[in-house]
C-alpha cells in the first residue's frame, strides 16, 4: 500500500523541529508536548496519552482514533485486523482494495470488480476456485504482500480441486500483473499449466508456493507453471514442488514437471539470493524441473536467466531435471541444503529411514541404524527449506543400533524439511513434508 491508500495516518510535527512543511499536502498539524510524560509528544488536543493513534482525513479532520496499546504486530490476527482498519478508512482517490472474505467470498467475483492498478487482498484459509486475470494489470496477494511473516503465504491457498489451472494470465499483462504470497495447489489440465498458465502475458509471480498440481493427457507441459505465445514474466522466490506432467498415452511427450516455456517466450527466473526459485520433487519425461522447447538448430541460443535456483542437486542433472543444457542459465545455483562441509556419507555405517508417515501432520517417527563400532556422538537435526535448522531431536553419544525418534511439527508451518543425521565422520539426509 502507497501513501495514497489510506486518508492519513495521524502524524505531527516533532517538538525539536520549528517546522515540517508539505506533511499532509502542506498543512502541519500541532504537536505540543504531553503534561504526562516529559520528551514524549503527543496531540493533547484530542486527550491522547501514548500510544492513541489517529486517522484523519485529508483535510486534517479526525475520523478515527484507538489505543494501540493491545495490537502486537507480530500476531496474525493483529496484523490482519490493523490492516483491515486502516483500509475502512482508506481514501477513496487510491487504488481499490477488495478484500476476501470481508468484500465478496469469491477471488473471481473481486477480480471481475477490480480495474488496473487495484488488490485484491486474500485472508488466510483456503478458497477452492480456478481464477483468471480478465485482461487486467492488478495484484492479488495473501497478507505475506504487506508482512515478512512468512506464514501468510502456507495458509492462503487457492485450491483448483483438480477441475483445470488454478490460475490464468492470458490477457496481454504486464509486469504490474502480480501474484504474490499465494499457495497453488490441486490444478488438473488435460494439456498445459497445472498451476499457473501464462499465455501472451508477462506478469510478476512472486513468493509463492505452487504444488501438486498436474498437467497432461495424452502428452502435456508444465505441471506447476506454463508460458507460452511471447510471454515475458518475472518469477521471484517461489517454491514448486511435487508437480507432474504425465498421461495415459505411452509416449514420450510429457515435459516441464516444474515449469516449461515454449519456443517464443523469455521469462526471467531469480537473478539473486533471496530472489532464486526452488524445485524440487517435480516429474516428466524431459526437463522434471525446467524444460524449454526447442527448434533442432539450438547454436546462438541465449540462455534464459535462472541464476540462484535450487535444486536438489547443483549442478542438476541435466536432461533428467533441465532441458535442454544450453537453454538455461544456472549461473549461481544452490542445493536445497548445502552439505559441502559436511564429512563424507558412508551408507554402511548409518542409515537413516525414511520418515513415516510422509507427508504427515503433525508427527512423524524418524528412525535409524548405526554401525560404527564404536560409541558415537550423533546428532538429528531438523532443517527448513531456507537451510536454517528448526529443531534438534537429538545431540548425544550413542552406541550402534536401532533408534527410533518422534517429531512433532505442530509449531512449524507446512513445507519441505530435511531430517539430518549427522556423526564424527558420516551425514545422511531424508525429505520430509509436513503438510496442515
Amino acid at each position: 500500500m502507497g501513501v495514497d491508500d489510506v486518508s492519513i495516518i495521524g502524524v505531527g510535527k516533532d517538538i525539536y523541529n520549528s517546522y515540517l512543511d508539505q506533511m499532509v499536502d502542506g498543512r502541519i498539524l500541532p504537536w505540543v508536548e504531553d503534561v504526562q510524560a516529559n520528551d514524549y509528544p503527543v496531540w493533547t488536543d484530542y486527550g491522547a496519552v501514548q500510544r492513541s493513534t489517529y486517522i484523519f482525513n485529508r483535510d486534517g479532520e479526525l475520523i478515527h482514533g484507538f489505543d494501540i496499546t493491545t495490537y502486537d504486530p507480530n500476531e496474525p490476527d493483529d496484523y490482519i485486523s490493523l490492516v483491515n482498519l486502516i483500509l475502512d478508512y482508506r481514501a477513496e482517490n487510491g487504488p481499490a482494495v477488495h478484500r476476501i472474505p470481508e468484500d465478496t467470498t469469491s477471488v473471481q467475483g473481486a477480480i471481475e470488480w477490480s480495474s488496473d492498478g487495484d488488490i485484491v487482498l486474500i485472508s488466510p484459509g483456503t478458497y477452492f476456485e480456478q481464477i483468471n486475470y480478465l485482461s487486467k494489470n492488478i495484484t492479488i496477494a495473501s497478507f505475506s504482500f504487506l508482512s515478512v511473516n512468512s506464514s501468510f503465504v502456507t495458509e492462503t491457498i487457492l485450491d483448483g480441486e483438480n477441475s483445470g489451472s488454478v490460475v490464468t494470465i492470458d490477457g496481454g499483462q504486464d509486469q504490474s500483473a502480480i501474484l504474490i504470497g499465494l499457495t497453488i495447489q490441486n490444478g488438473d489440465d488435460d494439456e498445459a499449466g497445472g498451476g499457473i498458465f501464462i499465455q501472451n502475458a508477462s506478469p510478476t509471480i512472486d513468493r509463492n508456493i505452487i504444488r501438486n498440481n498436474h498437467a497432461g493427457s495424452c502428452g502435456g507441459a508444465g505441471g506447476g507453471i506454463v508460458i507460452l505465445d511471447e510471454s515475458f514474466p518475472h518469477l521471484f522466490g517461489n517454491e514448486i514442488y511435487n508437480n507432474d506432467v504425465s498421461g495415459v498415452c505411452d509416449c514420450v511427450c510429457y515435459f516441464g514437471g516444474g515449469i516449461y516455456v515454449d519456443t517464443t517466450s523469455f521469462p526471467i527466473l531469480g537473478g539473486s539470493i533471496p530472489a532464486g526459485n526452488s524445485f524440487y520433487g517435480n516429474y516428466a519425461d524431459y526437463g522434471m524441473q525446467l524444460f524449454r522447447d526447442h527448434s533442432e538448430d539450438t547454436t546462438g541460443w541465449t540462455p534464459i536467466l535462472a541464476h540462484h535456483s535450487s535444486f536438489e542437486s547443483c549442478p542438476p542433472n541435466f536432461t533428467g531435471d533441465v532441458y535442454p543444457e544450453n537453454g538455461w542459465d544456472l549461473e549461481n545455483c544452490h542445493t536445497l541444503l548445502g552439505n559441502e562441509s559436511d564429512p563424507e556419507f558412508l551408507p554402511d555405517d548409518i542409515v537413516l529411514y525414511q520418515n513415516y508417515p510422509n507427508p504427515f501432520n503433525p508427527s512423524t517417527t524418524i528412525e535409524f541404524d548405526i554401525d560404527i563400532g564404536i560409541e558415537s556422538t550423533t546428532s538429528l537435526q531438523i532443517f527448513d527449506i531456507s537451510g536454517r535448522m528448526v529443531e534438534t531431536l537429538v545431540s548425544q553419544d550413542l552406541k550402534p543400533g536401532n533408534y527410533k525418534f518422534k517429531w512433532n511439527g505442530s509449531v512449524h508451518p507446512s513445507g519441505l524439511y530435511f531430517i539430518k543425521l549427522l556423526t564424527k565422520d558420516h551425514v545422511e539426509i531424508k525429505k520430509a513434508i509436513l503438510v496442515k
